[in-house]
């Protein structure tokens, strides 16, 4: 009978022990409204370890200088070939009546610095993106005018 209570105590501290190491990935939002101009960035992360960024922008036409869906196009026709096969991006652009919707998917593990280095995003970590922390992102972009939200 002993025998049998030190194999369930033995589980049951296995268990606890698992569950505790098996942390859940969160996120935290930011987001900066600047005239007509509204960027959101969801930062994934487990610990404090930074995994996936996604950034969506909200472009009205009229801050572009264009007044239509199909001069907007062709004026953000380049920068969206800038992220056209690069692994660990995911690119896509929404054209409405009056403003774009543009979301870029960043998977950090996936990404290589190479190609981060190319991209103009302002919202990605400095230095190495496998030990990339959501605490020193979060600092940089409060610095920069986003606010975080709940």
């Amino acid at each position: 009978m002993k025998k049998d209570w030190r194999v369930i105590g033995i589980v049951f501290l296995l268990l606890v022990f698992m569950s505790a190491c098996t942390a859940k990935s969160q996120t935290a939002t930011y987001k900066l409204r600047q005239d007509d101009e509204n960027v959101t960035i969801q930062n994934s992360y487990k610990n404090d370890t930074l995994l996936k960024k996604t950034i969506t922008t909200i472009i009205q036409y009229e801050t572009m200088g264009v007044k239509t869906k199909k001069k907007a196009e062709s004026l953000l026709k380049p920068s969206k070939e800038l992220y056209v096969d690069k692994k660990g991006l995911n690119y896509s652009i929404i054209f409405k009546e009056k403003e774009a919707v543009e979301t870029i998917e960043v998977d950090l593990k996936l990404l290589s610095k190479d190609d981060a280095k190319m991209l103009p995003l302002i919202s990605l970590p400095d230095g190495d993106f496998d030990s990339a922390s959501e605490k020193a992102n979060a600092k940089k972009l409060t610095n920069l005018g986003f606010e975080k939200e709940d």
